[in-house]
C-alpha cells in the first residue's frame, strides 16, 4: 500500500505541472465562459476538439485519479 501512496503523489505532482504547462500553451479560443455553451465556443466540447484538448482531458483525469489514489491510501503514508 505504501508504494501506491507514493506513486499517487508522484503522478499527482507530475500531472499538475504538465497540466499547468499544457493549459498555458493552448491558444485562446475567444469569448470565454459565456460563449463556451453556445456560439463559436461550442466546438470546444464537441467532435472538433483537437489532440491538445484530448491530452488536457487525459492529464486532468490522471490528476483526479491520483488525488483519489492518495486519499484511498492516506493511512499508509
Amino acid at each position: 500500500m505504501t508504494i501506491l501512496y507514493y506513486l499517487g503523489w508522484v503522478l499527482f505532482f507530475v500531472s499538475a505541472v504538465l497540466l499547468s504547462v499544457v493549459v498555458l500553451l493552448q491558444e485562446p479560443k475567444g469569448g470565454g465562459l459565456a460563449e463556451a455553451f453556445g456560439g463559436v465556443g461550442a466546438e470546444t466540447f464537441g467532435v472538433k476538439s483537437g489532440g491538445i484538448n484530448r491530452f488536457t482531458f487525459l492529464l486532468a483525469g490522471i490528476f483526479c485519479g491520483s488525488a483519489i489514489l492518495i486519499s484511498a491510501t492516506w493511512s499508509a503514508g
